[in-house]
């Protein structure tokens, strides 16, 4: 791997960053016919694109664009440009992915988690990465890196950003912290913070470490750890009277030998309560959930009411490599066969419940907040729709009725990955109205949600 190459130039006293793992340039050109494949595969591609923002607007922001394309950029700074087009859609799985490249040039990382909020405080720290000393204080408010105050940083990673709601696309952009104080400011390692604690308003100049670096000192860290442990865990509370799983993800690695085990334990600890964490839980497989609801429920339940899918070429293309050297059954010929185009709506059928001797039949409190998402608030919807206990914390940033089901294609030039969305879900009990999250029973902030659902367990308000 090459080596990111610095090259320091006086410019009104400003660094200028040079991406050395890939020095080309496009043209305008180019870039152009990238925005119009973009564009085009949007179109072909997802069911209804325009179903929040107007169509007018977005077509005169591509027109703006395209015309601001004017001399030649790296891939980076042509994601900067083009990357705000699909964040005025709402849509939080039709994207651009930069991050992947990005990694590659080993660029400089703040080494500190950040929590992103579209209100005071806007940044605050949430720690140090595993294994560095921290000079930040935890909880401590950031007023402004390198002289940019905290609000504009938000507000432009929000721009950057996609999803259903400002504060999930701002707390989701808090995971690529670094990548905007390089990318958009050219910080070049160098971060000289001013922020809060205590009441005090302090100064403090922190030096980034490379992404290789942290990559090898998490990667020690993790030896040692199966996967399982890492996605999922089980705790016990209250003398054993009280069990709290946390789901990281929606994975399915791992998790049936782990529910198997988990709900075991639960059994012969004759646990009365069960606290499930899907606090900052952003989805995954949502059979995850289907398998999940076996130890749960006592009757047929579904996720999902019914589904709308768009037929196109992506699609079929999608279709086919997952088929590669593999026959086609009667399901796929009649995709393949379908008009590019067309619609289809399916609806889903309950899932059948198992016989299964580890079924919890308990009391169960379900954890959510804003950055519950994707498989992980179809799951809470569900849990709500058929009862199955309280709901405690944020309205969930994925909506009962969203768009999903990912295709993935690049962008013909640059080569930057675009995912879109081809179906959309109405989850159980969404009317066509239903543009939301799922609301909890009891509100909370995600630090004390536990303690309320503990609250809850021993009989207090």
């Amino acid at each position: 791997m090459k080596a990111l190459i610095i090259i320091l130039t006086l410019n009104l006293f400003a660094v200028q960053m040079v991406w050395g793992q890939s020095p080309e340039k496009y043209t305008p050109y180019k870039m152009r016919q990238d925005v119009d494949s973009l564009v085009k595969y949007l179109l072909e591609t997802h069911p209804n694109p325009f179903y929040r923002y107007p169509e007018a607007s977005f077509f005169k922001n591509v027109s703006r664009i395209k015309s601001q394309l004017d001399r030649n950029l790296n891939k980076v700074d042509f994601y900067l440009r083009i990357a705000p087009l699909l964040g005025t859609l709402d849509d939080g799985h039709t994207d651009l992915h930069i991050g992947q490249f990005y990694n590659s040039l080993n660029p400089f990382v703040l080494p500190y988690h950040v929590k992103l909020s579209t209100k005071k405080p806007f940044i605050t720290c949430s720690g140090a990465y595993q294994g560095l000393k921290a000079e930040l204080p935890l909880g401590a408010e950031i007023l402004s890196i390198n002289n940019i105050p905290a609000l504009k940083i938000v507000n432009d990673i929000i721009d950057l950003n996609t999803g259903e709601s400002r504060l999930f696309r701002a707390e989701f952009g808090a995971t690529r912290f670094y990548f905007y104080l390089e990318a958009l400011y050219r910080a070049n390692g160098i971060y000289q913070l001013k922020y809060k604690s205590k009441g005090i308003v302090k100064a403090i100049t922190i030096k980034g470490i490379r992404k290789t670096v942290l990559d090898d000192l998490a990667k020690r860290q993790a030896d040692g750890k199966n996967h399982a442990d890492r996605v999922y865990a089980l705790r016990l509370l209250n003398d054993d009277q009280t069990a709290v799983i946390d789901f990281k993800s929606f994975d399915w690695n791992g998790f049936k030998n782990f529910a198997d085990s988990a709900f075991r334990v639960i059994k012969e600890k004759h646990v009365q309560n069960l606290i499930i964490n899907l606090i900052d839980n952003g989805g995954g497989d949502s059979d995850v959930g289907d398998a999940l609801f076996q130890y749960l429920l006592n009757k047929p339940f579904t996720q999902y009411a019914k589904v709308i899918g768009k037929n196109s070429a992506l699609l079929k293309q999608r279709l086919r490599e997952h088929r590669l050297n593999k026959p086609l059954d009667s399901a796929d010929k009649v995709l393949l066969a379908r008009p590019n185009g067309s619609l289809d709506t399916q609806y889903v059928d309950q899932i059948s419940i198992g016989n299964t001797p580890l079924r919890f039949n308990g009391r169960v409190i379900l954890l959510v907040n804003i950055e519950t998402y994707s498989s992980a608030s179809d799951f809470a919807q569900c849990f709500k729709y058929y009862n199955r206990g309280i709901i405690i914390g944020e309205e969930t940033g994925g909506l009962i009725k969203s768009y999903g089901d990912i295709v993935t294609t690049h962008l013909p030039n640059t080569g930057l990955e675009l995912t879109i969305s081809s179906k959309l879900y109405y989850n159980v009990g969404a009317n066509e109205n239903d543009w939301r999250g799922v609301i909890p029973d009891i509100y909370s902030s995600p630090d004390k949600a536990l303690q309320r659902a503990l609250d809850v367990v021993n009989g207090k308000k």
